[in-house]
């Protein structure tokens, strides 16, 4: 069984704990090099799922599976349901046969899912079926991924200007409006690095991770001239259900219209993140990659310190001290802004 390190070392993980990482870890970033069959929706079948190195270690079954889609506190996993079409054995049936079957399946399984209330429709569905064939049940991530070979376009809502909702599967999609608050959290040790660097960049995901909360107003419920608030973990859980870890030193809260209106693209997944591969700035190096710019930072806090605000308004307010500047970000942060795991990442 994995154990957990830091201040948690020697101490073994909950069960359902590990089995959530490591599907998290293959349906995000890994299922290509594990010569996992994956679709460019990202989807997995669950009985191959089952097979898989890191998963058949651990024994696990489908009823397992179900519960970790069902359970996970910030929605990490999509479900879609494809039973047998006929009632032909599949002793009767060819090889070729039963590719052919399974590709059309999953082709309508694919087309069931192209919209965000769709896919929520779908998981819940999978979720209610009693069926106990894992062959039956696909699965992926509904965000977070790095693999080249998953099109996250193809189940993500792009954002625009007037709300409307643009899905690239659906023309049917309904508006939906814009959140009013799209935050990023990061580390003392990555805020100099996205200064330098003039903006925050996916790294070795597909998209920057932003969260909905918390708003400027619960991190200053006396204003701003006061320290800002430590919000209670429940808080945090309640307001932040993904995009965000609740430990995050620097919060980066991003004016969405104004990225918007220079043509930097944000999405919404299924399970409320907000995301973005950045864009190429008019001035920066052709071969530089993407980046969310600085520009469109609104004001960026430190709150693990107290200090308050660094930034606003394209303006330092004030300069991180060195100490802290200098600290290491955590191991299991990955993404956001360069090397040494200066973004956002870890198990989210």
């Amino acid at each position: 069984m994995s154990r957990q390190g830091g201040s948690g070392r020697g101490k073994q993980m909950p069960r359902e704990v590990v089995l959530s990482k490591a599907l998290s870890h293959l349906l995000r970033h890994s299922a290509d090099r594990e010569n996992l069959k994956i679709s460019k929706e990202g989807y997995v079948n669950v009985a191959d799922l089952l097979e898989a190195r890191k998963i058949k270690p651990l024994k696990v079954t489908l009823a397992e599976i179900l519960e970790s889609v069902s359970s996970s506190d910030k929605q990490r996993f999509s479900l879609l349901y494809i039973p047998a079409t006929n009632t032909e054995t599949e002793s009767d049936k060819t090889k070729t046969q039963q590719e052919e079957e399974e590709r059309k399946e999953e082709k309508l399984a694919f087309t069931t899912a192209a919209s965000e209330e769709k896919q929520k429709n779908a998981t819940v569905h999978a979720l209610s079926v009693k069926d106990g064939d894992a062959s039956h049940f696909l699965i992926r991530a509904t965000q977070g991924h790095s693999m080249k070979c998953v099109d996250t376009t193809l189940f993500l809502e792009k954002l625009t200007l007037d709300g409307d909702v643009e899905n690239s599967n659906d023309k049917s999609a309904t508006a939906v409006s814009l959140p009013d608050t799209v935050v990023h959290g990061t580390y003392h040790g990555a805020w100099p690095l996205i200064l330098a660097s003039g903006g925050l960049q996916a790294m070795n995901r597909a998209q920057v991770h932003f969260a909905i909360g918390p708003t400027i107003d619960e991190i200053f419920p006396n204003g701003r001239d006061a320290p800002p608030a430590k919000l209670p973990a429940t808080k945090q859980n309640q307001n932040v259900i993904s995009g965000m870890r609740s430990d995050a030193e620097i919060l980066i809260y991003v004016n969405l219209r104004k990225a918007l209106q220079a043509g930097c693209p944000f999405y919404r997944s299924e399970n409320g993140v907000i995301l973005s591969e950045g864009m190429v700035s008019g001035d920066t190096d052709q071969t530089a990659g993407k980046s969310v710019p600085v520009e469109f930072f609104d004001l960026v806090v430190e709150r693990k310190a107290g200090l308050g605000v660094l930034w606003e308004d394209g303006n330092i307010v004030q300069e991180l001290p060195e100490n802290l500047a200098a600290k290491k970000n955590p191991k299991s942060f990955r993404g956001g802004r360069g090397g040494r795991g200066r973004g956002r990442g870890g198990h989210s």
